[in-house]
């Protein structure tokens, strides 16, 4: 059975390239085996996903599949191998189309299939590009970086060592072998380089600079280090920042929020205390009498850096008023009387 291409990127088929390209990069990311270590069904499913944008990405791949259905398959088109179990090349079919017949009888012959698209479609012959047909396009690639909000706050440098898959500049993505005339051989043959995949895994390393008050999804852009076209040509890297969690401090926008404890008798009649910014700096706290556990004290200027058009931040402190468990005799004798003179009841 035919592999729907517009059904494993989860679009119809009068999906713009735009939208095709916004939704194949969701499912990439979803998918990527560096996002799932170990996982072979995602593996082979980013393997899918990939078959699929590669083909309808291109115009006249995705006329070609449009066109032919099923029959895209038997002909080994767009970077599979063709065959059936055994390594047996698939069968070759008599396909009529009104005064044409296209017949695929001698084992390893070349078959030009734009011919065939151009005549059930009506089409005048397109202008190719190198080799005979249009090029599988260059891609940009999106690569997750973890990052600790104090690397974060203060701006960081990580290395980076990714992979990316470039098109196979001796088959052009399609995954065929090519005859000395540069047609592709559609007897199933895949294509040495690639070994008929259309694709060249290649490495890609350095260093990024993630600038001080980066924030959770920001994307840092890697000019040319993308995924390359049948020319040659790189898409673009986008490195896209993870902020981890933090034990202390949870953040909102360039705000930091984070706990202190205040002792009851601090709570009710006021006074100070020393608390400790993200930056490893002490301030000290005003705590106004008869503050309540909720309550957010404000430090101005003291949550993450100014960033593009994000201002600096403020750290807030959040009141939880806590009680001893080890009353002295005298701090009970003197509990007491307070709780005679506001009349609360308690247990003797």
């Amino acid at each position: 059975m035919s592999k729907d291409y517009y059904k494993l990127l989860g679009v119809d088929k009068n999906v713009s390239a735009e939208e095709l390209k916004k939704a194949y990069r969701g499912l990439a990311r979803k998918y990527h085996p560096d996002f799932n270590l170990g996982d072979a069904q995602a593996e082979t499913k980013f393997k899918e996903i990939q078959e699929a944008y590669d083909v309808l990405s291109d115009p006249e791949s995705r006329k070609k599949y449009d066109v032919l259905g099923e029959a895209w398959n038997q002909m080994s088109y767009g970077g599979g191998s063709g065959a059936r179990p055994g390594g047996q090349p698939p069968p070759y079919q008599s396909m009529n189309f009104g005064d044409a017949s296209f017949f695929g009888d001698t084992p390893g012959a070349g078959f030009d299939i734009d011919d065939l698209i151009n005549r059930m479609t009506g089409a005048g012959r397109p202008q190719n590009t190198k080799g005979g047909r249009s090029a599988a396009p260059s891609e940009d690639i999106e690569f997750s970086v973890n990052v600790t909000l104090e690397e974060a706050f203060r701006g960081s440098s990580q290395r980076i060592n990714v992979t990316v898959e470039d098109v196979c500049l001796e088959c052009m993505g399609v995954g065929q072998k090519r005859d000395n005339r540069g047609r592709f051989d559609l007897s199933g043959r895949g294509c040495p380089r690639c070994n008929g995949t259309g694709r060249i895994r290649s490495p890609r390393s350095g260093q990024i600079n993630i600038p001080a008050g980066a924030w959770e999804g920001l994307r840092l852009k890697l000019s040319g280090e993308g995924a390359a076209d049948a020319r040659g040509r790189r898409g673009d890297l986008y490195i896209v920042i993870h902020i981890l969690p933090h034990k202390v401090y949870e953040r909102e926008g360039q705000d930091l929020y984070f706990d202190v404890k205040i002792p009851y008798t601090i709570a009710a009649l006021g006074g100070e205390i020393t608390v400790e910014t993200i930056d490893n700096i002490r301030k000290q706290l005003v705590i106004p009498p008869g503050i309540q556990s909720g309550q957010k004290l404000r430090l101005a200027g003291q949550g993450m850096p100014a960033l593009r058009d994000q201002k600096v931040g403020d750290a807030y402190a959040q009141v939880q008023i806590t009680v001893p468990r080890d009353l002295s005799p005298r701090e009970r004798t003197l509990l007491d009387e307070l709780a005679q003179i506001r009349k609360d009841s308690i247990r003797k």
